[in-house]
């Protein structure tokens, strides 16, 4: 009878590196998330630091404001997004608006537009902008299907509140999700989840992942009527 040791040596190593790869790939979101989460708070620092000198701060909204004919095409005069798959910016958490206009810079997310766009302003342009934006009022979008909104709401708190909060309005340096267009959320959700280029973050992917279609129909309306 032939002896099994080699197969089950052969099946513990398959084992070890599939546990190996695994917990690389664990480091590597935690390192991720690590890094976004210092560079989201030295933000937050630099933002907190202009909001508390009043002239600053209403300063660089008005620059902000001249900055931001292009970004009305397609977000609004008041924020509310126009186009049908461009998100609303009006009441956004600020430091997160500069941390993806990096991101449309470098890579990490692309779009032909915003892509190029993001490359014309100066870090001081971006801070502007994302100031004049945040100091608008967010109007809840509505839409989607009524019928979902308990699922949405039971998959929002399941899998969304420790980075966007218990009211969607983001932890520090996090989207705020509160009001934001359904259409847009159920796009971003499956850019995270199809893995398709557009959007890289390990740690929205792996939530992504886990919601179906109708999950994400569900929570993008719950959120779209969210004030």
């Amino acid at each position: 009878m032939r002896s099994r040791v080699p197969i089950i040596n052969w099946l513990l190593t398959i084992t070890l590196i599939a546990i190996a790869s695994m917990l690389m790939g664990q480091n590597a979101m935690a390192d991720e998330m690590n890094e976004d989460l210092k560079l989201r708070k030295n933000l937050e620092n630099r933002i907190q630091s202009i909001a508390k000198n009043r002239k600053l701060h209403q300063q660089m909204i008005t620059e902000g404001r001249e900055r931001t004919i292009l970004c009305n095409t397609c977000h609004g005069d008041d924020g509310i997004a126009v186009q049908p798959l461009a998100p609303n910016l009006a009441g956004q958490n600020p430091a997160y608006i500069v941390d993806q206009f990096q991101r449309f810079g470098d890579g990490r997310r692309n779009d032909y537009l915003m892509s190029n766009l993001a490359k014309t302003f100066s870090f001081e342009d971006k801070i502007k902008i994302a100031l004049y934006y945040a100091d608008m009022e967010m109007k809840p979008s509505g839409g989607g299907n009524p019928s979902l909104l308990a699922d949405g709401e039971k998959i929002y708190k399941q899998n969304c509140v420790k980075c966007h909060g218990d009211n969607g309005r983001g932890q520090e340096g996090y989207a705020r999700l509160a009001g934001q267009r359904h259409d847009y959320v159920v796009k971003m959700l499956k850019e995270f989840r199809d893995r398709t280029g557009k959007r890289t973050n390990v740690w929205m992917s792996g939530v992504a992942i886990r919601l179906s279609d109708q999950d994400m129909d569900a929570v993008a309306t719950y959120l779209a009527n969210l004030k």
